[in-house]
């Protein structure tokens, strides 16, 4: 895992950016910004088992109970309201409330698609005002496929081509040999950073630091002419 530094059909992505919302594909996924809660809600759950959490380290309260996790990771727009009739009433109007759009200082957010059954796979971020940090994660049924070096890449052509980002970073635990592998086949070299890191429920790991650098980079449609440049 790489941490973010601090059917009836397949599920509609959108096949364009633009509003301020972003769409990219790889070889196996479509990705796009969330559009209601529930989209950031199954995105969450896809890492919240204990085997992510062994790298993640997020903290307890913020985890969904494996059954929840489930429910949510086995949500896709043939099946989408009938699923939410599981909820309560004031839940479901929450998970139904489309998502603020990103604000300076606020991640940006992909939520990966598998085009072949419309679930989710999984869900990056990207802080441009944390010097393009990125961080990833797949849910339980989607790992071992190859798929992290396709949302490791994506999410930097996320910061190089749709946020005018010169280069984008990453971090992750030494040990962690599968996500060091998949940053490296994305194109990331090793960068400096620190030799420790404190995961957020406070246990200390030791860190392996990555960037990807672009030889150009531009803005998408997404993004209002107004805004100021992150690059």
């Amino acid at each position: 895992m790489i941490w973010r530094r601090g059917a009836r059909g397949p599920q509609p992505a959108l096949d364009r950016c633009g509003d301020g919302r972003h769409a990219i594909r790889t070889a196996r996924l479509v990705l796009h910004t969330p559009r209601d809660v529930l989209d950031v809600e199954i995105g969450a759950a896809a890492g919240a088992d204990a085997d992510a959490q062994r790298w993640f380290g997020w903290i307890a309260d913020s985890l969904v109970a494996a059954e929840t996790a489930a429910h949510l990771l086995a949500i896709h727009d043939g099946n989408r309201a009938e699923r939410l009739r599981a909820f309560p009433k004031d839940v479901r109007r929450e998970l139904t409330r489309p998502v603020v759009l990103p604000a300076p200082g606020v991640d940006e957010r992909l939520l990966a698609v598998d085009p072949a059954t419309g679930r989710v796979a999984g869900m990056s971020s990207l802080a441009g005002d944390d010097g393009g940090a990125i961080g990833i994660w797949l849910a339980p049924a989607f790992r071992g496929r190859g798929l992290g070096t396709e949302l490791v890449a994506a999410t930097a052509l996320l910061g190089h081509e749709h946020l005018g980002l010169q280069s984008v970073r990453a971090g992750t635990e030494n040990a962690n040999h599968r996500c060091r592998g998949a940053l490296r086949a994305a194109g990331f070299v090793p960068d400096g950073g620190p030799e420790q890191h404190t995961l957020p429920d406070g246990r200390v790991v030791d860190g392996a630091w990555y960037r990807h650098d672009a030889t150009g980079t531009s803005r998408c449609a997404a993004l209002p002419d107004s805004a100021v440049s992150r690059a």
